[in-house]
């Protein structure tokens, strides 16, 4: 009889709750717990990739304002200043000596809505360099709807005083600056 004892007590063992595992009360939980670290971890990584895409676009924007640098600096080598105005009509990426990998190309401006995320463009009728924001989550543009930052060639100009009283304006330079106004968190 002792021998049935046993098998009754191991029987019993197994069909215990703690013999079978988790209870759907603990299942639950984890279940809870993992979906609201997925969820935290996803808001973190979509900010993530805004900020880098954020620092690529102001490094490319900072790579374009050289290249007008440079292409004004080579004008002024020349002594041909009267011809750095016309660097503001012009697509700035050109200057450049690599072209960014995602740059479209130049369009009028009146249909961009096609155009794919995360890109720049030169608008020739507007004059002006594009990029179409491509991770929105922490992008806030000051006019609704507008994930686009545009930046515009700007022409710098200085004043030297020849004599006493008499000021003269000359070109000191010419740069790109931002003309959208957006908060990017």
């Amino acid at each position: 009889m002792s021998r049935n004892c046993q098998i009754c007590r191991l029987s019993n063992q197994v069909k215990s709750p703690k013999a079978l595992g988790f209870t759907l009360l603990e299942l639950v939980i984890v279940v809870i717990i993992v979906a609201l670290l997925a969820t935290f971890s996803l808001d973190r990584l979509f900010w993530y990739q805004g900020q880098a895409e954020k620092a690529n676009m102001e490094y490319t924007a900072t790579m374009i304002k050289s290249g007008l640098w440079m292409g004004a600096a080579s004008l002024m080598m020349a002594d041909r200043n009267a011809e750095i105005p016309a660097l503001a009509q012009r697509n700035p990426i050109n200057l450049l000596a690599q072209k960014p990998d995602n740059y479209l190309g130049e369009f009028d401006g009146t249909n961009i809505a096609g155009l794919k995320r995360g890109n720049w463009f030169y608008d020739t009728t507007k004059q002006q360099v594009v990029y179409i924001v491509g991770q929105r989550h922490y992008f806030v543009p000051a006019v609704v709807n507008d994930f686009t930052v545009k930046y515009t060639a700007k022409i710098l100009y200085g004043e030297t005083e020849i004599k006493p009283g008499y000021k003269t304006p000359y070109i000191a330079g010419i740069t790109l600056v931002p003309i959208s106004q957006y908060v990017w968190q």
